[in-house]
């Protein structure tokens, strides 16, 4: 069983418009508002793939039915604690013209401690040993920056495969309860590690790697948007991973669809090349889809995905 963790979900509104610009009045013409966040991303590309996947959290009282019909339109199991108040809500106007993208973010209602309790113990009572728990994206208001280490303790103590994908303190504080896998970017990386962001080579991404594999990680994708991915392994194997071809159309949720294929791959058993290849082809078929990538959409680019490994020197141990 796949256990996803949401505590931070969003609903996306977003607008499409041939123009805009700051300061002046702007016509669009097309909108539509879809669920977000990002365990709950990877859940419905997860059951997208029939995976046998739970997808648990936070919801807002107020704008909590949004959620809970799509859900049950996508035949997702569910089971989000109620806290009172809205889930945030974001707006996203993309230009179309320039394919430019502007994101305004907003703020939810704080989390009572009361609701964090009642997830944490119902992970508590139903994770089962040889399952995975996802936990993925920011911390809403009221909520401790360790919850994502008491999560993964709890993993830990029922012996699940934790996946941890989140930034900053929130990620450093989790890395202490030694994430199997995590998925930073360069520039999450730098942050984690207080370093500039700024253009690196490869032998010092590789250094960089090694701290965070002093910092707790297991198993390190990184993601490097166009130009594919890298699969440090806690062996010291290194993979390099291509991408899939198609006409970019909605790079929201790209990422996370990528951990939801290479989680698939966990689920199935797979080697690692093909954990891979299923993480390339669900972003990639996120990217090209106006949601989340579809099942026969990730299959048909599964095969376009090369996947090499590197010759090279084991970075740490």
């Amino acid at each position: 069983m796949i256990y996803t963790v949401t505590l931070n979900p969003a609903l996306d509104h977003i607008i499409e418009t041939d123009g805009f610009n700051i300061g002046e009045t702007n016509y669009y013409k097309n909108e539509y508002v879809v669920i977000g966040g990002k365990g709950i991303n990877v859940s419905i590309v997860l059951n997208n793939l029939e995976a046998e996947v739970l997808s648990t959290g936070i919801l807002g009282s107020n704008n909590k039915d949004s959620f809970l019909e799509k859900f049950d339109e996508n035949n997702l199991k569910n089971k989000f604690f109620i806290n009172k108040g809205a889930t945030r809500t974001n707006l996203k106007i993309k230009n179309l013209a320039k394919l430019e993208e502007t994101e305004l973010n907003g703020l939810g209602s704080a989390v009572s401690l009361e609701i964090i309790n009642e997830l944490k113990n119902f992970l508590k009572e139903n994770l089962q040993s040889g399952d995975i728990l996802v936990a993925a994206g920011s911390i809403p208001a009221g909520v401790e920056n360790n919850i994502y280490e008491e999560i993964g303790n709890i993993a830990n103590e029922k012996n699940v495969i934790f996946i941890l994908d989140t930034s900053k303190v929130s990620m450093l504080k989790g890395l202490k309860s030694k994430p199997y896998l995590i998925k930073p970017n360069v520039q999450e990386i730098c942050e984690i590690l207080n370093l500039p962001f700024k253009k690196y080579s490869f032998n010092e991404i590789c250094e960089m790697v090694k701290q965070l594999k002093a910092l707790g990680a297991q198993n390190i994708l990184l993601s490097s948007g166009s130009k594919g991915s890298y699969f440090f392994a806690e062996n010291g194997s290194i993979y390099e991973a291509g991408i899939a071809k198609g006409k970019l159309v909605n790079s929201v949720g790209s990422g996370d669809s990528m951990i939801a294929g290479f989680t698939y791959g966990l689920y199935k058993n797979l080697a690692v090349e093909e954990c891979l290849q299923y993480g390339a082809a669900a972003g990639g078929a996120t990217a090209f889809t106006e949601w989340l990538g579809l099942k026969n959409d990730i299959l048909n680019l599964k095969n376009q995905i090369s996947v090499k490994k590197i010759n090279r020197r084991q970075i740490w141990n």
